[in-house]
């Protein structure tokens, strides 16, 4: 099985191919939409993101150390 996934406009309820010559003459499959205009993620200020990153990868104070200074070091 193969996937392809295109760009298309969704205009009045009509969903159109950006690029038609890539459809197959006949297939299924699944359209996710993204919807244009502002995000309704909260704004974190550069701190707020980091702890939050911290906590969502399980980072205590020794391992957030040691991820600091790995990224530290890959910058250079």
């Amino acid at each position: 099985m193969r996937y392809l996934t295109l760009e298309v406009e969704v205009d009045h309820g009509r969903v159109v191919a950006k690029e038609p010559g890539e459809l197959p003459e006949k297939g299924r499959g699944l359209l996710t939409i993204l919807q244009s205009g502002e995000s309704e993620a909260p704004t974190l200020t550069p701190l707020q993101a980091l702890d939050a990153l911290q906590k969502h990868l399980g980072l205590d104070e020794r391992k957030a150390k040691h991820w600091m200074n790995t990224v530290r070091e890959a910058r250079r």
